[in-house]
């Protein structure tokens, strides 16, 4: 069943080579991928802090403060899930700039925003009953602060996993481009930095993405350059082209990231048999339109509407269903 449901996201709806980036990534594991990933989060100790990086900011030309609807909304469900599964704490690593909107969708998931001394109270006085809640915090968006800031944050939060989705990740050059193949650096939060402090640690990494120009897409950055338009060659000038060359040690694949989580959340569902942990459409679509609320926007038509990459509610809807149908049967509830 993992396999059926890690396919079922992988299609290649939007004809951005995600089958063949899906290919690539698959190769890499034993198991299907969003298993693997399900056995890394069971393993995350109670107590300990993990971060998760999305939010991607689109139309900076206009303001920094339009991030995308997609990532937010898989990373807010799966963060709740990752909580209420293991006791450990989310904090959500994301730009300065998409704080507050990304802040109204995780508190629409089900996570009580709290600061860090809030979130280790909450944690300290666990037995007087568990408290659903995360931290946001900003990470620099100049790369001559990046490994500086990543050292002092991965010292001070000692996380057990560092996760990624929808995060876009730099080339070989050091430049963030858009799908277009276009130079989209300026206020943009500089994680592949943490993410390259946490494998020096030792600490598991998971990237989560559906483009090639994300973080984690250095795994397979042979195949991003080979099949995604712009991959090899981008219109920016830099000469580096879009694909993004920091990998992961786990990279999970699909036409939309958030539907990647919703796998992520459908395969934990399945390892502990609780059908009610996959994600179901009522949750998405008051999540969608909390963040078309807060200022997020379609990455793909620039429009202030409650679609993701181009695909509408329904269709979001659709496939949320489909998985978490997909889970009930299997589990037999």
């Amino acid at each position: 069943m993992y396999s059926k449901i890690e396919e079922l996201v992988n299609i290649d709806y939007n004809d951005r080579a995600i089958d063949h980036l899906y290919r690539a990534a698959r190769s890499l594991t034993k198991k299907p991928i969003i298993e693997e990933i399900a056995d890394e989060i069971l393993k995350i100790p109670a107590g300990r802090f993990i971060f998760l990086s999305t939010g991607s900011v689109t139309r900076t030309w206009v303001t920094p403060r339009i991030g995308e609807t997609d990532g937010p909304l898989g990373t807010a469900v799966l963060a709740k899930r990752i909580r209420e599964i293991t006791h450990a704490i989310p904090v959500i690593v994301t730009e300065a700039s998409l704080l507050d909107s990304i802040s109204a969708v995780v508190q629409c998931a089900g996570l009580s925003v709290v600061t860090v001394e809030q979130a280790k109270a909450a944690q300290e006085k666990e037995k007087h009953g568990q408290t659903s809640v995360a931290c946001l915090i900003p990470f620099t968006e100049d790369n001559a602060e990046g490994e500086a800031e990543a050292h002092r944050l991965m010292c001070e939060f000692d996380p057990a996993f560092v996760m990624c989705v929808e995060k876009a990740g730099f080339n070989e050059n050091k430049i963030y481009h858009n799908m277009r193949g276009h130079d989209y650096s300026p206020g943009r939060a500089r994680v592949d930095y943490l993410v390259e402090e946490a494998k020096k640690r030792g600490v598991y990494t998971v990237g989560v993405g559906d483009g090639g120009n994300e973080i984690g897409m250095g795994a397979i950055v042979d195949a991003v350059r080979k099949y995604v338009k712009y991959g090899e060659e981008c219109q920016c000038g830099c000469g580096g082209g879009m694909a993004a060359v920091t990998a992961t040690d786990l990279l999970l694949t699909a036409s939309v990231s958030n539907w990647g989580c919703y796998a992520i959340c459908a395969a934990l569902a399945l390892k502990c048999e609780k059908a009610a942990w996959a994600h179901n459409a009522k949750d998405e679509a008051r999540m969608l339109n909390v963040a078309v609320q807060a200022g997020m926007v379609d990455g793909a038509t620039g429009k202030s509407e409650t679609t993701v990459d181009g695909f509408s509610l329904e269709t979001n809807c659709a496939i949320v269903e489909f998985i978490r149908m997909m889970v009930a049967r299997k589990i037999g509830k």
